[in-house]
């Protein structure tokens, strides 16, 4: 079942040139922002495991990850935002704006797509660091090579690492000779801060330590006088039309069906999209805080989303009744654990320095957590035929920062997973009692009716 509607949704997408060192421009904006009163509803745009949990960790907000390779439909793109985004906030997509080649600038071809599917106004944020005169080269050369469809979406632009204000009225005069595009103001070089280790902000312990000069600077931004024009940020992302967009009904199999997703800050890493396929289902969906002691004895499965799972086993180590509860779903009910999470659900896993530590042993394989990475891989998943059923497929993405060693795992493997440039597939998607243990983050929305068929079988 389907119905099309209408659907008014504030939106704009901040796309920075990338700069591996920094925050990003656009983050800082975002939480002056919030600090000035709008709720911001985050997404990214692309698969960015550091810029996900950041800005869940800043403005305490679950975040979307729209990637036209995990979910290549753009039917079905525009449904996701739509179950996703908060009509009362400002929907604040997060972008790369491309990589910096001298006067050039490698667009992004994911924010093209994505900011033409959704009709979504673009502020570039340029980084100016030399004098306005190469600056304006390489925006005028940026403007140039822009698609047409593109070009209509972008009417204000913004920067950051101008040198000083005298730079800064050079830079927009030569902008308003050259393009028709309105100077929002720039983000100062003081402003900005390096990027923190994310194991230091996801850590309960320090968090909100190594984020107070994020959220300082974002304070001192927000304070200075017409530094950034607020108004004109604001007014393009509530004057996007409507569109329509045909919301899909996917049935469950069976009664209404209760499932349990944990709350952690370490859990985050793969955004809300999952746990929201979950809710478009029809499922009833149930957050678990690791905090809370309570009894979880009634639900039909126990999500445990894609993380930092070291993290998240440290912090439930006093909570008997969750532990009890994620066990017990593995003999009763189901038991899903995801990605970054797998390795502690094992008999032990090793830490980068080589020393190992006990896990939950729910399982007999072992895992491994190295230095954390940024680099995921793109794999297409297809899944095994059975009981006369075709094989389905679906997208997700591999993280290089763990992994799993099963030779003594007596799971049966329900996937079969090829990463991009790799010769052959591999297993993943473990079967064993109630239990499924996926080493890969599976995007749940490239394929919502087999998912379905796999959390009810």
């Amino acid at each position: 079942m389907s119905g099309s509607k209408g659907v008014y949704i504030p939106r704009i997408i901040l796309a920075n040139e990338k700069d591996e060192a920094m925050i990003p421009p656009s983050v800082i904006i975002a939480c002056a922002l919030q600090q000035k009163g709008y709720r911001i509803k985050p997404f990214v745009v692309g698969i960015d495991e550091y810029l996900v949990a950041l800005l869940h960790s800043l403005l305490g907000e679950p975040v979307t990850v729209l990637d036209t390779f995990l979910v290549d439909s753009s039917a079905r793109l525009r449904e996701l935002f739509v179950a996703t985004a908060d009509a009362s906030s400002l929907n604040v997509l997060f972008a790369s704006l491309g990589e910096p080649q001298d006067e050039n600038i490698a667009i992004d071809q994911n924010l093209l797509t994505i900011a033409e599917q959704l009709d979504c106004q673009v502020i570039p944020i340029f980084i100016s660091k030399g004098s306005s005169a190469f600056t304006a080269r390489r925006v005028v050369r940026f403007s140039r090579d822009l698609p047409k469809s593109a070009y209509s979406l972008i009417n204000a632009i913004a920067f950051t690492s101008v040198p000083n204000p005298r730079e800064y009225q050079l830079l927009e005069l030569s902008m308003g000779r050259d393009l028709p595009w309105t100077a929002l103001g720039y983000v100062p070089s003081f402003i900005l801060k390096e990027r923190p280790k994310l194991t230091s902000f996801l850590d309960q312990a320090y968090g909100l330590q190594s984020l107070f000069p994020i959220k300082t600077a974002a304070a001192r931004l927000a304070a200075m006088e017409r530094q950034i024009d607020w108004g004109v940020i604001i007014a393009h992302a509530k004057c996007r039309p409507q569109f329509n967009v045909d919301v899909q009904k996917f049935a469950t199999i069976g009664r209404p069906r209760r499932v349990g997703v944990i709350r952690h800050p370490a859990l985050v890493l793969g955004g809300d999209n999952n746990e929201k396929l979950l809710g478009a289902c029809g499922f009833d969906v149930v957050s678990l805080d690791f905090k809370d002691k309570m009894a979880y004895n009634d639900f039909d499965f126990v999500y445990v989303p894609h993380g930092i799972g070291y993290l998240f086993l440290k912090d439930i180590a006093d909570n008997v009744s969750l532990v009890k509860a994620l066990a017990a779903s593995v003999f009763k009910g189901k038991l899903i654990v995801e990605g970054g999470s797998s390795p502690i659900f094992g008999k032990a896993f090793r830490f980068p320095s080589e020393s190992a530590m006990s896990g939950l042993s729910f399982f007999s394989y072992e895992g491994h957590y190295e230095d954390y990475s940024n680099i995921c891989y793109k794999v297409r998943i297809e899944s095994v035929p059975s009981e006369g059923r075709p094989g389905r497929s679906f997208r997700g993405y591999r993280p290089s920062w763990y992994g799993l060693n099963i030779r003594d795992f007596d799971g049966v493997p329900l996937w079969m997973i090829r990463q991009e440039g790799a010769q052959a597939p591999t297993e993943d998607c473990w079967k064993t009692r109630g239990a499924l243990i996926l080493s890969v983050r599976a995007e749940f929305w490239s394929n919502p009716e087999a998912t379905v068929e796999l959390l009810n079988s």
